[in-house]
């Protein structure tokens, strides 16, 4: 937490354009991913991870699994802000409104250091303050 550059592209991201269709784009949008905290079920307390045998409710992950909900949750956030907008009108909320550039402005990296592309990050790192209202 805290470290710079921040938020940057992942090595485990996927990058595009797409193999099985070269001429679509993908990733669209880049979100949160790395080292999220996240509740784990009671039924998988993973008592390995804790102190004195006892099971956590949440651990820290890194993944599309993580990436995932929080992107569906700013689209619902706006969904309920706007709710006579299409998904394709959310989804443009969310692109347009895109940084390319991490929180010192500094165009966004991948963990390497080198440039991210619009292969490695789609439109760039979801601003959902800005996706809220894009104007």
């Amino acid at each position: 937490m805290g470290a710079l550059p921040a938020p940057a592209v992942t090595f485990f991201s996927s990058r595009g354009p797409s193999k099985a269709s070269p001429g679509i784009l993908k990733p669209d949008i880049t979100g949160p991913g790395m080292n999220i905290l996240a509740a784990w079920s009671p039924s998988e307390s993973h008592t390995e991870f804790s102190d004195g045998g006892v099971g956590l409710s949440f651990f820290v992950e890194s993944g599309t699994s993580m990436s995932t909900p929080h992107l569906n949750g700013i689209a619902a956030l706006i969904k309920s802000l706007h709710p006579d907008w299409s998904p394709a009108a959310i989804k443009s909320s969310i692109m347009t409104t895109s940084d390319a550039v991490d929180r010192t402005g500094v165009p966004l990296k991948d963990e390497q250091y080198r440039l991210a592309t619009f292969y490695a990050m789609g439109a760039g790192y979801v601003n959902p303050a800005l996706a809220f209202d894009p104007a």
